[in-house]
């Protein structure tokens, strides 16, 4: 990303200090086009599950009137998978708790500052994990990293990045919690003041 771009890009957006889920890993120079497509083009889990179902259930009314004993054993098969798969996702859901480390960040839609426990050199791209809370909703990019300083305070060190890679939808999803995170921070921020004025 060049400067001026980047620059009008950190005018253009809010900026929020934010608590995310974040997890990270840096990229090998083998992984960065591969990623970079898988990103850009993502598999919709949600969407193949749905048209799966859709046509399961076409064709499963179909073998109920050929042969109603199959029919129902089909239908009690596609129960028990469907059980299998939420089962799955409670799983996910816990392990991405585990998995995302829940921080405060400074944050808009081009990029971020946060605390990690390595310094960085500018320039590493990592894979970058977001998790919007309290939706819980996943964000997944790139990050170059363009600035690492020691923290002021503690271990660790300040880190800038540069999102890349991200998908539009992505994009609107992170502007979206943006633009409502600071509404309510607006809204706090006001209530406190006429506290203080009372």
């Amino acid at each position: 990303m060049n400067e001026p771009a980047a620059s009008a890009d950190r005018r253009r957006f809010f900026r929020i200090n934010d608590n995310v889920g974040v997890h990270y890993r840096i990229l090998k120079e083998s992984e960065l086009n591969q990623r970079i497509d898988s990103l850009i083009n993502p598999t919709d889990t949600i969407t193949l599950l749905s048209d799966y179902n859709k046509q399961i259930d076409t064709l499963l009314s179909q073998v109920v009137i050929k042969d109603p004993t199959v029919g129902e054993l089909l239908g009690v098969l596609n129960k028990k998978v469907n059980c299998v798969i939420q089962q799955l996702e409670l799983e996910s859901r816990i392990t991405q708790k585990l998995v995302h480390k829940v921080q405060e960040v400074n944050i808009s839609a081009c990029g971020m500052a946060l605390a990690v426990e390595e310094a960085l050199e500018t320039g590493t791209v990592v894979d970058l994990e977001l998790m919007l809370l309290p939706g819980r909703y996943l964000v997944h990019c790139h990050g170059v990293v363009v600035a690492t300083a020691p923290a002021n305070e503690g271990d660790g060190f300040h880190t800038r990045v540069d999102f890349t890679g991200m998908s539009p939808e992505d994009q609107e999803l992170l502007i979206q919690h943006i633009v409502k995170r600071q509404g309510v921070l607006l809204k706090a921020l006001r209530d406190d003041e006429a506290l203080a004025n009372e």
